[in-house]
């Protein structure tokens, strides 16, 4: 009697087991990460309508919520950052290139023209609210032109 008695308890406890683990399979949802819209994400526009440094700014955010391969997923950079200058009689399209959000909590994007090198960094601005804070470093190739620096205020 002892020995049939002890398969049917296995048997009844394996199936118990299952029933619990298809149970839990479908009310336990997958775990998922969630990408807040950063705040400095779409277009800006200077404050200043007759700036004659950067005139607009298109910061885009990629969400990177998922690991493949032990790799951010999507691959590439989470930013990218897209900056239009004064020019006439349109203005200058820098192109988008590739950023990356920095410790400080500032966007850093780096473009090389080829005359010039220019080092951008766009942050929230702690002092005036929904604004965006641009700092702009250039640093041209020619020794014979002076590097200079910009700082500009942007609104949506």
């Amino acid at each position: 009697m002892r020995t049939l008695f002890r398969p049917v308890v296995l048997r009844l406890a394996f199936a118990a087991l299952a029933a619990f683990a298809l149970v839990l399979s479908k009310t336990v949802a997958p775990a998922e990460a969630l990408c807040v819209t950063p705040p400095e994400l779409g277009k800006w526009i200077n404050v200043d309508p007759n700036t004659q440094s950067l005139t607009r700014v298109e910061l885009q955010f990629v969400c990177q919520d998922q690991i493949l391969n032990g790799k951010p997923y999507p691959p590439g950079p989470p930013w990218y950052v897209r900056v239009f200058g004064k020019c006439y009689p349109s203005d200058c399209d820098w192109g988008q290139v590739g950023a990356q959000r920095l410790n400080s909590g500032h966007i850093y994007a780096y473009y090389d023209q080829g005359f010039a090198k220019r080092h951008v960094w766009a942050k929230m601005s702690d002092y005036r609210p929904g604004q965006l804070w641009v700092y702009t470093y250039t640093d041209f190739t020619d020794p014979n032109r002076a590097d200079y620096e910009v700082h500009n205020w942007f609104r949506h």
